[in-house]
């Protein structure tokens, strides 16, 4: 496999599942939210490479997130239909960026789970980082992060 430049990929993976699965767009760069309400999830994946793959956003952001996606109105969404919506989002993110790699193995994801975080930028595993990219979308910021056992 040849060096993979993982901030494009992943900001080219972001805008594109945004857009078609949840009819919504990047506003461009942002720095990481911190100091407002915000919804993490975080899978792991193994194959070549293997990692954690995680999303974190502000609750009002994954609201609008959750509405477009399952076509209802804000405010009829429950917290669990909102917080499965962040881990689906995490899953369609890290399957999407995954699938872009050209790697001739395939991959195996674990299943999402909401984490709980505090004022920490994202969190998982200090080392190993690939990738950090943060979006501004409709009410706050998106986070994505990859880590990556062995970097590529």
């Amino acid at each position: 496999m040849s060096k993979v430049n993982f901030d494009e990929l992943l900001t080219a993976t972001v805008d594109s599942v945004l857009e078609t699965m949840f009819f919504s767009f990047t506003d461009g760069p942002a720095e990481p939210e911190i100091g407002s309400e915000v919804l993490e999830s975080r899978l792991a994946f193994q194959g070549c490479p293997s990692g954690t793959f995680g999303v974190r956003l502000s609750k009002s952001s994954a609201s609008v997130l959750a509405a477009g996606f399952l076509g209802e109105d804000e405010e009829t969404l429950t917290d669990s239909q909102t917080g499965q919506m962040v881990c689906e989002l995490a899953n369609m993110l890290c399957g999407s960026l995954l699938s872009k790699l050209q790697s001739d193995e395939s991959f195996d994801l674990a299943s999402p789970v909401l984490v709980s975080c505090e004022n920490e930028v994202i969190s998982g595993p200090a080392a190993n980082y690939a990738a950090r990219q943060s979006f501004e979308i409709e009410k706050g910021i998106l986070t994505a992060t990859l880590h990556l056992e062995e970097i590529l």
